[in-house]
């Protein structure tokens, strides 16, 4: 088991409510809008070489409308292609379409690009369409807006001490091209974020 830890640049809110939307884009991937959990797009160089039992985790950017920290973790159950991803009837939500937020399966019924993608990652379509990433949705989870506020302040700090990197921003830690976490760091980060709220 093993894990990585990335920027997820165009993530921009972990609220969907439609009064919070105001016409913003809502980003699909992580996809954590509907069960279950999936990876699909961003990131395939990371997505390729992931196994089952890896953990993910997904940083907000740093001009963002949250803090910057990590905003959810997926445990992968499976891997398979976007085809076949598209074929699963209980990934049939995850499908993309002409809805708010959209589906990460950026494949249409016979494996050609999705249109509705809108041309965004049709120059990698041929690496990205070969792996999608299903979560246990057990083992997953996107924090709430207000987990993010409050562990916010220490994250820099607690990142930086269980990878053994300093900085004084997340990139300074993570790095642009993100970071392999051990099986040590994984159990560690996913403590951290689940540790109970003492209201303190």
């Amino acid at each position: 088991m093993k894990g990585y830890i990335y920027i997820a640049s165009a993530f921009e809110t972990v609220n969907r409510s439609v009064c919070g939307q105001k016409g913003s884009w809502i980003d699909n991937d992580p996809h954590f809008w509907t069960s279950p959990p999936t990876w699909g797009i961003c990131r395939n160089d990371l997505r390729s070489g992931a196994e089952v039992g890896d953990t993910v985790f997904f940083v907000l950017p740093r001009r963002g409308r949250h803090p910057q920290m990590i905003f959810a973790f997926l445990t992968i159950s499976e891997t398979l292609s976007h085809i076949e991803a598209f074929r699963r009837p209980d990934l049939r939500s995850k499908r993309m379409g002409n809805k708010m937020p959209n589906g990460n399966i950026i494949v249409e019924a016979g494996g050609e690009y999705n249109r509705f993608d809108g041309g965004a990652h049709e120059h990698k379509f041929d690496k990205i369409k070969l792996c999608y990433v299903v979560g246990n949705e057990a083992k997953s989870r996107m924090l709430t807006s207000e987990e993010i506020h409050r562990l916010a302040p220490t994250f820099l700090k607690t990142l930086g001490s269980i990878l053994g990197v300093q900085g004084v921003r997340a990139i300074d830690i993570i790095s642009r091209k993100g970071h392999v976490l051990t099986a040590k760091q994984v159990r560690a980060l996913v403590a951290w974020l689940n540790q109970p709220y003492t209201g303190h």
